[in-house]
């Protein structure tokens, strides 16, 4: 025997590799074994591989073959052909995870990432079905493997994978570059496809740079940026903006969207590292806060303020305020000062897209044009980057955007942005 001259490779018994070569005997001559052996035959299109004593067969021996039998990345089998519990498909497991076959999807592997995903989507019975293309790598190095219902995106090799279903969220998810989403402003999926929201009506799916809603009404269309961090502060589509109805536009060199009760506008202005009057250090464009500090700027929409807590105090305060100006405020509220005025201000560390806090006093509608905030972060650390941004917006008059119908509120996010740091003297 085989196993009494060559070595057995791990995994394997000097039993188990004797009989796949009894097997393998027995597939050759198709006549019974020899004598003092079960009689075996091997059922036809099937073929054993030494030392594994198990059949594979038909269209996921072929595909086992295609890709290298043994010698591929599946390594050797570990059982023999099994149904499926639909009974009609079929699976061969291998050493480094299966083989999937059903008469409308052919044979495909689905390993690593992408079988751990898919089973957590309960596998072939799951909204996914069956696999119907091997694991394809992208030119950015990431892997998708589509199913009969959907697909899997995996970042990076052997990262956790995300899934989406097909439909018009994934369409338009493909027509800004899905497909290769290296290539796609929106990149990744950074978890899986919401595919029902809690209105029973819309669907949500995240990605690396922004998301996309869909409304069986409105539609789907991506939502990046300050507008992304004004509509998740507003409640997402359970919000005061609802649902988005169009793709960002450009509205006078700024980023602008429709939403299904607003549309909303952005204007940006930036802190500058070097004020006249001195106060606060200043480093590498940041504004640097040690304890007692006060930072004061002057913005084409008012004045902006920021002071750090003195000694004795919690050294993590940042008390914020701004002062627009009367004229700005005339000019985005159609209807005088006592248009409906909301403030808002959070923090969050540079490139995470995430919020580190959120202003932790009321919503601040209908007050005086001086807005003030009392923020006490927790997370802050001293010497570690944060950015800063507050926004108020106005009801504005009522409006078309043309070409999709949707009557709207415009709303103006007019921004202040600061990068800080806060500094242990």
């Amino acid at each position: 025997m085989r196993s009494d001259c060559e070595e057995i490779p791990e995994g394997f018994t000097k039993e188990q590799a004797d009989r796949a070569e009894t097997l393998e005997a027995a597939a050759l001559s198709q006549k019974p074994a020899p004598d003092g052996q079960p009689r075996l035959l091997v059922a036809p299109n099937c073929q054993v591989y030494w030392p594994a004593p198990y059949e594979v067969c038909g269209a996921i021996r072929d595909k086992y073959n295609e890709l290298g039998g043994p010698n591929s990345f599946l390594l050797l089998p570990n059982s023999n052909e099994l149904t499926n519990p639909d009974g009609a498909g079929k699976r061969t497991v291998f050493m480094n995870g299966p083989i999937y076959w059903s008469a409308s999807a052919g044979a495909h592997p689905v390993v690593n990432s992408f079988l751990n995903r898919w089973g957590i989507h309960q596998y072939e019975a799951g909204w996914l079905e069956y696999p119907t293309t091997d694991e394809i790598v992208l030119p950015d190095g990431g892997r998708r493997q589509e199913f009969q219902q959907g697909a899997i995106y995996v970042a990076f090799q052997n990262a956790i994978g995300s899934a989406i279903q097909n439909g018009p969220l994934r369409d338009k998810y493909n027509s800004v570059g899905g497909l290769t989403p290296g290539s796609s402003f929106l990149g990744y999926l950074t978890e899986d496809h919401k595919r029902t929201l809690p209105d029973g009506l819309g669907q949500m799916a995240r990605f690396q740079n922004g998301v996309i809603s869909w409304h069986p009404t409105y539609g789907a269309w991506p939502i990046t940026g300050s507008i992304l961090n004004s509509w998740e502060f507003s409640g997402y589509e359970t919000g005061s903006l609802g649902y988005p109805s169009s793709d960002q536009y450009d509205e006078n060199g700024q980023p602008a969207q429709v939403f299904q009760h607003h549309v909303v506008t952005v204007e940006r202005d930036y802190a500058q590292p070097n004020p006249s009057d001195g106060t606060a250090a200043r480093n590498n464009g940041q504004i640097e806060f040690y304890s007692g500090d006060e930072y004061r700027h002057n913005v084409t929409r008012g004045e902006f303020g920021a002071r750090r807590a003195a000694d004795g105090m919690d050294t993590r305060l940042l008390t914020l305020d701004w002062s627009l100006s009367e004229a700005y405020i005339l000019t985005k509220a159609a209807y005088g000062l006592n248009t409906k005025k909301d403030c808002v201000a959070y923090s969050f560390a540079p490139g995470t897209g995430r919020f580190l806090f959120k202003d932790n006093s009321e919503r601040h509608k209908n007050l005086s044009i001086t807005y003030r905030y009392h923020l006490a972060p927790t997370g802050h650390d001293d010497n570690k980057d944060y950015q800063m941004m507050m926004g108020c917006s106005f009801e504005n008059k009522t409006r078309q955007k043309a070409g999709n119908g949707t009557l709207a509120y415009g709303i103006t996010i007019a921004e202040y942005y600061m990068t800080y740091i806060f500094r242990i003297r």
